[in-house]
């Protein structure tokens, strides 16, 4: 079991929520965010096959990586590249089961996020 913590504390949590919320896949409150499943994002149910939907997930996860980067100032981890994280992000947005608490621990691994320390 993991010993990631869904925290307003953290900002691989705070920030994985608020991007979500600005790209309109989840409506949620920060509190209650943490547990909703991939298959309860927007796009999961615009997407009609699998495939459909791992497309949409890159594109999901492009913006992701963009906002993270461009807009709030996050950078890759040192052994971490820009393909990595974009891959890891859409490889969690494909599983049903995932949730946006498993997004933000993975989004974790992969970016130093704005005033974290190393």
């Amino acid at each position: 079991m993991s010993m990631f913590e869904w925290s307003k504390n953290n900002r691989a949590c705070t920030t994985t929520w608020s991007t979500l919320f600005v790209l309109d896949q989840n409506k949620s409150t920060f509190d209650k965010s943490a547990t909703k499943k991939m298959s309860e994002l927007l796009f999961w149910a615009q997407s009609a096959s699998s495939d459909a939907r791992s497309i949409q997930a890159k594109g999901i996860a492009i913006e992701i990586d963009n906002i993270f980067t461009l807009v709030r100032g996050a950078t890759y981890e040192k052994d971490k590249t820009k393909e990595m994280a974009i891959d890891s992000i859409a490889a969690i947005l494909i599983v049903e089961s995932k949730t946006i608490k498993d997004l933000a621990e993975e989004n974790d691994k992969n970016y130093l996020f704005w005033q974290e320390v190393r």
